[in-house]
């Protein structure tokens, strides 16, 4: 009898459901995927939609640049600017130091900030931040980042990726691949130097 009570416990437990059903995986499947494309939604509705006149605006203007835009606080439970980040392709090198270069910079950054005058209504606004690049090879970006003041009306400021100022957004940068010529002015040639050289007093007199 005893025998048959063993069997009898086992049979019951090796028949139980397991918790993981069939069914519940698929349940779970079915929410996740509801749940990713709720916020896909809210993304896009929020951060995205509002500003896609500006970014056709932007691709009128510039042909090519493939422009992203989106805004709002990058840290919504603390006290944080409201900022629209603007991020375009160019057709020329952003880093090369030139007037040529500057002057074309100079126009971008205008027209830019004349198109969210004329084609956002974002209440709020603290700053625009534009980055621009130039994808030269796969892993070879120049790239550039400057910030607008909407606030203060200031000029354009030149920040890092971090978002700290660097310098004037119109002064001259070191070209990326020029060589650099620090040496030159702490070290200079010996051969040169000593071609200046006078006389030691002790040369005796042919």
């Amino acid at each position: 009898m005893e025998s048959l009570g063993f069997m009898t416990d086992f049979d019951s437990s090796s028949n139980a459901k397991p918790f993981l059903t069939g069914r519940k995986v698929v349940a779970a499947m079915f929410a996740m995927g509801f749940l990713a494309t709720g916020l896909l939604y809210a993304y896009w509705t929020l951060h995205l939609m509002p500003f896609m006149p500006l970014q056709e605006a932007i691709v009128a203007d510039f042909p090519g640049s493939a422009p992203r835009v989106n805004g709002g606080q990058k840290k919504m439970h603390k006290d944080t600017p409201t900022i629209l980040s603007i991020s375009m392709k160019l057709q020329f090198d952003p880093t090369v130091p030139d007037s040529e270069t500057t002057e074309a910079l100079r126009k971008v950054r205008s027209r830019v900030a004349e198109l969210v005058a004329d084609k956002v209504d974002f209440p709020g606004l603290d700053y625009i931040e534009l980055y621009v690049y130039r994808l030269v090879q796969e892993s070879d970006i120049r790239e550039r980042y400057f910030r607008l003041n909407v606030l203060t009306k200031s000029d354009w400021v030149e920040v890092d990726g971090a978002g700290l100022v660097i310098t004037s957004p119109d002064a001259v940068i070191s070209s990326p691949d020029a060589p650099s010529t620090s040496n030159e002015s702490i070290n200079p040639d010996p051969a040169e130097t000593n071609s200046t050289e006078p006389k030691a007093e002790n040369e005796s007199a042919p």
